[in-house]
């Protein structure tokens, strides 16, 4: 494996490190080496959470909402009606409707979509970062490989980093991986030795060498490298001196780490996926409802123009069906109403202030922290609380989970905070499980 060098004259201008990927039998990756010269280029690198950017949302927006069985229909009415003495309608009685209909969806999309916005941009500052031999402020997307950064209790992480030191007497730090594996119990890293006195701009001015590590991958409990510093010999690294991006500082004061792994080389960035679009039940039910509309109102249409034909009597010309599709088309058009375009923009709205009366709601508040309930999305309002299976595990033991009991429907059922009333209902649902499944 081929190293690149850097004289002690660049060392002294630029101060990074080299980072340089190896093979493992694990990750069978490509030879990549190169060098980090911090001074030279800036790589901009940020991600988002949100659905939409600013060239993509007529598109991708459109495409959600024509892909909605109702919105399909009442564009088809639209064309339709733009046909010459074919609407006895006119031109723009569904047009101006169904664009009322797609401006209220398209603002509630807006709104909570910056909402998803704002929350990424707080997490995307950072921190402190050392060029040359002083440290200022930095976003998140100006973070490069080799950077030494300084995070601060209670910041995000903004790169996969080694830690060199820390404020703790042992040179350890917390870290909640909440976002990554979902535990809130917190983990206990373990800075360097051959770094742990480097804490003063002094310090971190004479520090120069490289860092060997495997390459990118998404297994967030493996790290496998070793620390070259000028002189020294070779200091291993394991997972428990990395700190990796979108994990949160706790209980320490301040950290110094390393930058190894940026932008979509993180652990976190590995592990994500695009996810898929999601549809409520409701959704789903309605869809199926409003096909089955337009089933019956293409039947609908067919008997009308049947009797229409049978009305004028016009059987004595032989070309009486040369207008069929011209007149079953007027039919859907005086019919449409059965589908009532009314009925997606109610559920937005609905669902819109539903969602912020449950980001109001002070039985979800938790005083202790003073956090709220907060609706993301007001797209699955209804799947809440559409639990088949609950299981439990034992570390709750541990992080002090508190579940509270409510309520429980079990239909045509329902019980409140009374274990008495809730046994007796147990025992009559299972009663009635166990007589079902006899008699199949």
């Amino acid at each position: 494996m081929k190293v690149l060098k850097m004289t002690k004259k660049s060392l002294e201008k630029n101060q990074c490190f080299i980072k340089i990927f190896y093979p493992l039998l694990s990750f069978p990756l490509v030879f990549l080496e190169f060098t980090v010269l911090t001074g030279n280029g800036i790589f901009l690198f940020t991600y988002s959470t949100a659905k939409y950017s600013m060239w993509s949302f007529l598109p991708r927006y459109l495409y959600l909402q024509f892909s909605k069985g109702a919105n399909a229909f009442f564009l088809f009415i639209t064309i339709l009606q733009q046909i010459p003495d074919v609407s006895p309608m006119g031109k723009y009685t569904t047009l101006l409707p169904l664009m009322i209909t797609l401006i209220i969806s398209g603002i509630r999309e807006i709104v909570e979509d910056y909402v998803s916005l704002l929350l990424v941009k707080s997490q995307n500052y950072c921190l402190e970062k050392r060029r040359t031999c002083w440290f200022f402020f930095s976003p998140r997307l100006l973070v490069n490989v080799g950077d030494i950064v300084k995070a601060s209790n209670g910041q995000f992480l903004p790169a996969d980093m080694v830690l060199i030191s820390s404020s703790e007497p042992q040179v350890t730090c917390y870290v909640a991986t909440s976002n990554l594996d979902g535990e809130t119990n917190l983990k206990i890293r373990q800075a360097l030795l051959a770094t742990a006195e480097m804490q003063t701009e002094k310090q971190l001015s004479s520090l120069s060498g490289k860092i060997e590590c495997e390459g990118p991958n998404l297994h967030f409990s493996t790290f496998t490298g070793s620390l070259h510093l000028n002189g020294e010999s070779p200091v291993p690294i394991g997972p428990d001196q990395v700190l990796l991006r979108g994990t949160q500082l706790k209980n320490t004061q301040w950290v110094l780490g390393i930058v190894v792994y940026t932008g979509f080389e993180t652990k976190f960035m590995q592990n994500s996926i695009k996810l898929p679009l999601k549809r409520s039940n409701v959704e789903k039910v309605t869809n199926v409802q409003i096909l089955v509309l337009f089933w019956l109102l293409l039947a609908m249409s067919l008997v009308s123009y049947s009797s229409y034909e049978i009305w004028i009597s016009r059987w004595y010309l032989s070309s009486f069906y040369l207008n069929f599709g011209f007149d079953l088309l007027v039919f859907i058009i005086l019919y449409h109403n059965l589908i009532p375009i009314s009925l997606l923009v109610t559920l937005e709205i609905v669902k819109y202030v539903q969602a912020m009366f449950i980001n109001w709601d002070e039985d979800m508040h938790y005083k202790g922290n003073n956090v709220y309930a907060m609706a993301r999305t007001s797209n699955l309002n209804e799947e809440l609380g559409q639990v088949k299976y609950l299981f439990s595990d034992k570390t709750g033991t541990l992080t002090c989970n508190i579940m509270t009991f409510k309520k429980l429907f079990l239909l045509p059922y329902s019980v409140e905070n009374s274990c008495f009333h809730l046994n007796k209902l147990i025992s009559l649902y299972l009663l009635q499980n166990v007589y079902e499944f006899l008699i199949t």
